[in-house]
């Protein structure tokens, strides 16, 4: 494919982007919204103390002193989280009946005759007009997620159809990829009861081959214990919980309908019976429909989030207070 046909090819495949459209209806509303000529953003100002706060707890949580670039990427995470407080204030979002609860509290907290009786909705104007709100966690993170939600609100309402659906398994396919599995039947011989259990294991699985024992009388071998002789449909990572790695992965390069081994495990020593193997395989997309359809939703309310957050953060003038720093220098 030449440079032409790859740029049209990009072309018509960010067309079809459903973020994309969003992106483009709100540029152009904001755009619209501000003549030539308009007032200057209004500054959101942000305490220096908050990005002291943010930078100390993720130092915390690192095993090695914070680098500048994760620096750079903490003071974003708490512009993005100031940026959704003021919008969801702009959209009159504290009036969430579990604002107001909040802020009655608050309100009736400090109140010189907190018995007065007073309605939610009283203390809560009270407590908002004293800005009591402002500084306090457990409002901030109310409204920071409510704006969150409605943001990916935006595209999660919306049904992606079959091309989509399929082009999104298409493209990444390891995401649902089922894993190798196997149901298998097992004589045991426990390394415990038996010196030299492995060779005791080869000369059993001599004498099963030999008088061609068939699966089903596996539980008249082998030492009782535990383990069941019949084991139902695993997966590796199920088989390793059960039996440990080496039994895991030493069961891959088995064939099936014949007894191999000694296999180990934590157990001792297993003839095994492979009654069923089923490769690792990509689904139709009428067998994953369901889980597709969340992870592309979930990546496109993703992608317009971001997209959102960066048209919201250029209707500010972004300072941290202190340090006169703009947004646009974060």
């Amino acid at each position: 494919m030449d440079l032409p046909d790859l740029v049209h090819a990009l072309g018509r495949r960010l067309l079809r982007s459903p973020a994309l459209h969003f992106a483009v209806l709100g540029t152009l509303i904001f755009v619209l919204a501000s003549p030539p000529g308009s007032t200057p953003p209004p500054r959101l100002v942000i305490p220096a103390s908050r990005i002291d706060i943010a930078l100390q707890e993720y130092q915390s949580l690192s095993e090695h002193p914070l680098t500048a670039e994760e620096k750079q990427a903490v003071v974003r995470a708490v512009v993005e989280q100031e940026v959704l407080y003021a919008y969801a204030q702009r959209l009159g979002m504290g009036k969430d009946p579990a604002v107001e609860r909040r802020l009655a509290q608050i309100a009736a907290f400090v109140a010189d005759n907190p018995d007065e009786a007073k309605s939610i909705e009283e203390r809560a104007d009270e407590a908002a007009m004293l800005g009591l709100g402002e500084g306090d966690l457990i409002v901030r993170r109310i409204l920071i997620d409510g704006a969150r939600r409605l943001i990916r609100a935006a595209v999660l309402i919306r049904e992606p159809g079959d091309a989509a659906l399929e082009s999104y398994l298409r493209e990444h396919p390891d995401d649902f990829r089922s894993p190798e599995r196997w149901r298998l039947s097992q004589v045991v011989v426990d390394a415990r009861l038996h010196p030299n259990a492995e060779q005791d294991a080869l000369r059993l699985l001599e004498q099963l081959r030999k008088t061609a024992v068939p699966s089903s009388e596996a539980t008249k071998y082998g030492d009782p214990g535990f383990v069941a002789a019949r084991q139902p449909v695993l997966s590796a990572r199920e088989l390793e919980r059960r039996f440990g790695h080496r039994f895991a992965k030493a069961l891959a390069g088995l064939p099936a309908g014949s007894w191999q081994g000694p296999v180990p495990s934590r157990f001792g020593f297993h003839l095994v019976f492979i009654e069923e193997y089923q490769p690792s395989r990509v689904p139709q997309l009428a067998e994953a429909r369901s889980e597709v359809r969340v992870r592309l939703r979930e990546k496109l309310a993703d992608e317009w989030l971001a997209v959102r957050l960066a048209q919201l953060r250029s209707e500010f003038a972004v300072v941290i207070a202190g340090k006169e720093r703009e947004s646009n220098q974060l």
